[in-house]
């Protein structure tokens, strides 16, 4: 029965249409591959039939991500997520989303309009609704051009956010100095400046019941975590075709339908293709006629964390002696079943929203997260700019770097790394995204908000950020490491990731002297640790205890360190390396925070691939209860006794027969999937995982949730620079959000096996791949 509803709401993709809103006809050409590729006579037509296509293929996803970003989705889920909308409504993304859009240029505005028309054009066409509104008993929501934009805007700094997750990491720190001490904080964050005086003078003077760092941590929204990339581009020199290759990965969170959207788009003055987000206009990732491009997160620290100082009544914060009334706005968010709505009171000061104190209640507001007088307000780049869709047509119409640096230099949140490429035979490379200048600080913990002297001067000038074309080692790379080297004379960040992944892209690209589409997607799969390379050496030197752990400890002397998902050594090395982090952590910080520093870091496990290696090399009373290598060996054997006991648990006595990917598996999974009786329905596929956090096929899982990985390459793509039709691609599972479209699925096969599909982009190229042709006219 939902399978016949599913299908009673699938789009036509052949034949005629007549749209209210177009001006031109427009054609549509669906490739096997369920890409549509759209030609249009003008740039309205061109948004407005994204917007028709993306709604007709994705509504409820559409929805979902316009009603996450605003807080609003307990209107459709209820009580279930109350506390979802009501941090964002507190850290404020929709008021953030009104300030942005009221920034907008008249061209975001024509590309926006146009889009949102488009999505109104398929709601009063579709022949159904999808089956999810047929499940949730819903009616599809969708308003009007202008909240329409701001939704949408909201969206973009939900992305923003699950980019952006410094302030998470300014409080473990102080949790952990002030558990730990400072010394031992800064072993388990490396490249840790010395100790900030800041701290000092904010701590203390707090009233007794003050909700501690990990208290707001553990009630904040969890978001899709580990999100990186890589990224690279050949010259060419060093390629076989004699002009560049580009590639590209972005990871995210495994979802279903997958985060992108592949589309081509022609116009006259502009002809681009690649991969959208589901409710914005235009091609984030791709190629147009003359450049491609690739990005990754750059990992800039855009948020401070300022310890307000508040007056006894809370309604005011102190600067510079003088009491600044807070600004407080009432957020209502209307929650399904109930008749009234829940009312958060979110309170700002100068330096933006209250993090951990916030008013709700209808009638009598009541403080709910205590802490009046010492609280955290958050200072963050994306709730005061963003990237406008008008810099989106720019990069996509680019012809030149010049050009490209020119429409990327109105990209402010978030920072990406941006790696180039042109026909011309020209590479690239851009970082992107406003960096603030601090006066005092490098941002890494609380600072105090009440005097002038942690404040923002400004933002590192665009002209400054670090850029590079045609260098002369004839490649670029970047996977959301440092990308300056200590000349660089502004702070960009200091939270980035491990460079391991970096380092292997590097190694590979340098191995031969020219590369081609086969050696890039090797890379893509590539699944060998660099930190194993080093922590492996340290576990095989342990005597073991039984036969068990001779026989282990002989698979892993033998391994060579590739976590591919038939490897047994794998397995043992990664469940091993997971207890030795409980055995050396848990006893010191204690469960909670030990489940948010290790189990479940929201950004990398930065103890896993680079406190490890340093403390096993030297070993100390402070992380082993003894000094020297027989205290380390001690627990080393006790957590490999552990391992082994989970790892037969799961896969029985047989150590050889034991694999990776018997407990590290991938699973894309819509969100009616929690339903027991309809996950099968909305499960778009399943399979063994290889790799971890920082293997260049992405795989990071969460020790403390399992071993199933969660973050994953979402698109690849290797773009051909010599001839664009023999680029390829591919993201994660389909095109279509509709259960019984046959493009649900149909990628999943080439995704998880490290294949590709073509991406034609010519005209007779595309002709070629076409399996229906879908002709719009106005009406």
């Amino acid at each position: 029965m939902l399978r016949e509803r599913a299908r009673a709401a699938l789009p036509a993709v052949q034949g005629e249409l007549r749209l209210a809103g177009l001006r031109e006809p427009v054609q549509v050409l669906w490739d096997r591959w369920g890409v549509p590729h759209v030609y249009a006579q003008g740039t309205h037509d061109l948004f407005f039939t994204q917007g028709y296509i993306l709604a007709s293929e994705r509504l409820f996803q559409l929805e979902v991500m316009l009603r996450f970003g605003s807080g609003r989705l307990s209107e459709i889920f209820g009580d279930l997520s109350l506390p979802l909308d009501r941090f964002i409504r507190a850290v404020g993304w929709n008021r953030a989303a009104r300030r942005l859009c009221a920034q907008w240029d008249d061209l975001s505005w024509e590309m926006s309009e146009a889009f949102a028309a488009g999505v109104r054009a398929w709601l009063s066409h579709m022949p159904a609704k999808p089956v999810e509104y047929e499940i949730l008993q819903l009616d599809p929501y969708f308003p009007d051009d202008r909240e329409a934009a701001e939704l949408a805007a909201a969206a973009s700094i939900l992305m923003a956010w699950g980019l952006s997750t410094n302030w998470d990491a300014e409080l473990l720190r102080v949790q952990i100095a002030d558990q730990l001490g400072w010394e031992a904080m800064t072993t388990l964050f490396p490249e840790l400046g010395p100790e900030p005086g800041a701290v000092v003078a904010g701590k203390g003077g707090g009233p007794a019941n003050r909700r501690s760092a990990l208290d707001l941590l553990r009630e904040a929204p969890r978001f899709p975590k580990g999100q990186g990339s890589n990224n690279w581009v050949v010259a060419g020199r060093r390629s076989a075709t004699g002009r560049p290759l580009l590639a590209n990965d972005p990871h995210l969170f495994a979802q279903l339908p997958s985060i992108w959207y592949e589309i081509h788009l022609s116009a006259p003055g502009i002809d681009v293709r690649g991969v959208a987000l589901p409710f914005s206009p235009g091609v984030i990732i791709g190629h147009n006629d003359r450049i491609a491009w690739g990005i990754t997160n750059l990992g800039g620290d855009t948020q401070d964390l300022y310890l307000e100082r508040l007056s006894e009544d809370g309604t005011a914060a102190l600067h510079n002696g003088a009491w600044e009334p807070l600004t407080v706005h009432r957020e209502e968010v209307a929650v399904r079943g109930r008749s009234d709505p829940e009312v958060v009171e979110a309170r700002e000061t100068r330096h933006g929203p209250i993090l951990d104190s916030f008013l709700i209640g209808v009638g009598a507001p009541t403080v709910v997260e205590g802490g009046i007088r010492e609280t955290y307000a958050l200072r963050w780049v994306a709730l005061e700019d963003g990237a406008k869709p008008s810099t989106v047509y720019r990069m996509n119409t680019a012809a030149t770097f010049e050009e490209f640096r020119a429409a990327l230099s109105e990209w402010a949140t978030p920072g990406g790394n941006f790696v180039y490429a042109d026909v011309d035979g020209n590479i690239g490379y851009q970082a992107t995204g406003w960096h603030p200048i601090r006066r005092r600080g490098d941002g890494t913990v609380p600072v105090p908000g009440w005097t002038e002297d942690h404040e923002w001067d400004g933002y590192v000038p665009f002209e400054e950020l670090p850029f590079a074309y045609n260098p002369d080692e004839g490649f670029l790379a970047t996977a959301n490491n440092r990308i300056h080297d200590d000349s660089y004379p502004f702070l960009i960040g200091k939270d980035f990731l491990p460079p391991f992944r970096a380092r292997r892209v590097v190694e590979l690209l340098t191995e031969t002297q020219t590369h081609d589409v086969e050696s890039f997607r090797r890379m893509h799969t590539d699944t060998v640790s660099l930190p194993a390379r080093e922590i492996v050496p340290h576990l095989v030197s342990v005597e073991p205890t039984d036969d068990r752990q001779k026989e282990a400890l002989a698979l892993l002397s033998e391994w060579d360190f590739d976590l591919r998902a038939d490897s047994a050594a794998a397995a043992i090395y990664e469940v091993w390396s997971c207890r030795i982090g409980d055995a050396i952590l848990l006893p010191r910080l204690g469960e909670e925070l030990h489940r948010h520093y290790f189990g479940l870091r929201q950004w990398t496990n930065s103890f896993h691939y680079q406190v490890l290696p340093h403390i096993l090399a030297y070993p100390t009373a402070t992380w082993f209860g003894g000094e020297g290598v027989k205290a380390r060996d001690d627990l080393l054997r006790k957590a490999l006794g552990t391992a082994l006991d989970e790892l037969t648990t799961a896969m029985g006595e047989d150590i050889s027969a034991w694999s990776w990917g018997a407990i590290h598996r991938v699973r894309f999974a819509g969100q009616l999937a929690r339903i027991p009786d309809l996950a099968e329905l909305f499960t778009g596929g399943e399979a063994a995982w290889g790799g971890d956090e920082q293997t260049v096929c992405q795989g990071m899982y969460e020790p403390g949730a399992g071993y199933d990985a969660v973050v994953v390459p979402s698109w690849r793509q290797i773009i051909d620079l010599s001839d664009l039709d023999a680029s390829v691609g591919t993201h994660t599972v389909g095109q279509s959000g509709n259960l019984t479209s046959p493009h649900f699925k149909d990628l999943f096969p080439l995704w998880s096996t490290g294949q590709y599909h073509p991406l034609p982009f010519t005209r007779p190229a595309v002709e070629a791949a076409t399996d229906s042709r879908l002709d719009l006219l106005p009406g």
